[in-house]
């Protein structure tokens, strides 16, 4: 199959996976407990006729049928409404917060991969000795675990050494930017070594399952007839055969890594989208958090198609 036609389908099969995620994203949030708009009464004192203008407003007058179509092509249109609980524009309100998201992410998935793959390889290589049951022991461990436990542990463990919570220090607001960039630093120490212990674990046993594997081919046995060193078998051989897994893998565990980071937020209050998700599930705001949801598994999404375009491009074998 030409490239082409592979990346069409591709492109088809993401588009219709994102179709049935927005429409589930609109009757996800509208069966849970709870009215928005009588949240709101609670906090003010409204007359009838200001109750009837906020429901339409809001759009709550309308029948269900009615705003879900409303709804549809609002996502298509990125116009994500206004927000039940700040009264402005939801779709501001969380790209202003994405960044913030995306730093954690891409923070904890350099760590983790490159930690991961090169474990994996250890382990791999050494397979069936001590240094590999060791590895491999200690990164199921931590896998299984919560993320909220591990990030409650780390909170207390470094309390006195690291900043446990926020983006930032107040009082180093007009200090330099080289300043500013090493309390950002600090700040991205636990969170992002709380997401990379949840992560490297996986990415630790694909690896060394992989390395282990490519070991018992006929052309490493060739290989180390022909007297090529361990670094030129690890670096021709073993390491580009590994690498179709691993990023196909990458992409797949993407979704994982979101939940983990919602979760990792809330805890050490990085303001990003999971502590907004948490704010706005807290006080029913709808379109906020449809508009989380949408944003997060639209990036999912692409993540999957591209790492399904990579994977192409490294194995032209591959068929849809």
């Amino acid at each position: 199959m030409s490239m082409h036609k592979y990346i069409l389908r591709r492109l088809i099969d993401s588009a219709s996976t994102l179709f049935f995620i927005i429409v589930a994203n609109f009757f996800l949030f509208r069966l849970m407990p709870g009215d928005p708009i009588k949240l709101m009464i609670k906090s003010y004192r409204l007359t009838q006729s200001m109750i009837v203008r906020l429901n339409q407003l809001y759009g709550m007058d309308k029948p269900m049928w009615q705003q879900f179509f409303i709804y549809i092509r609002n996502m298509l249109t990125f116009d994500l409404g206004m927000s039940f609980r700040y009264h402005t524009p939801a779709a501001p309100l969380i790209l202003d917060k994405v960044g913030n998201s995306i730093l954690l992410l891409l923070a904890a998935i350099t760590l983790a991969m490159s930690i991961g793959i090169v474990a994996g390889l250890i382990a791999g290589w050494f397979h069936g000795k001590p240094i590999d049951i060791s590895l491999v022991t200690s990164s199921l461990f931590f896998y299984c675990m919560p993320t909220f436990w591990i990030a409650m542990v780390f909170a207390a463990a470094f309390v006195t050494i690291l900043p446990i919570s926020g983006m930032h220090t107040l009082t180093l607001y007009n200090a330099s930017w080289f300043g500013r960039l090493l309390d950002l630093g600090k700040h991205l120490i636990l969170p992002t070594m709380v997401m990379t212990i949840l992560y490297i674990g996986e990415m630790l046993i694909l690896a060394r399952n992989e390395v282990s594997n490519i070991l018992t081919q006929d052309y490493i046995n060739t290989a180390k007839a022909k007297g090529l060193s361990p670094r030129q078998i690890i670096f021709r051989h073993v390491l580009r055969n590994a690498s179709l897994p691993l990023v196909s893998n990458a992409g797949i565990s993407l979704a994982f890594l979101v939940g983990g980071s919602l979760q990792a937020e809330i805890i050490f209050s990085w303001p990003g989208v999971g502590r907004l998700m948490y704010g706005a599930a807290m006080a029913r705001d709808y379109t906020v958090l449809q508009g989380c949801f949408y944003i997060l598994s639209l990036t999912v999404v692409i993540a999957n198609f591209l790492t399904d375009i990579a994977y192409k491009y490294l194995d032209p074998r591959v068929e849809y």
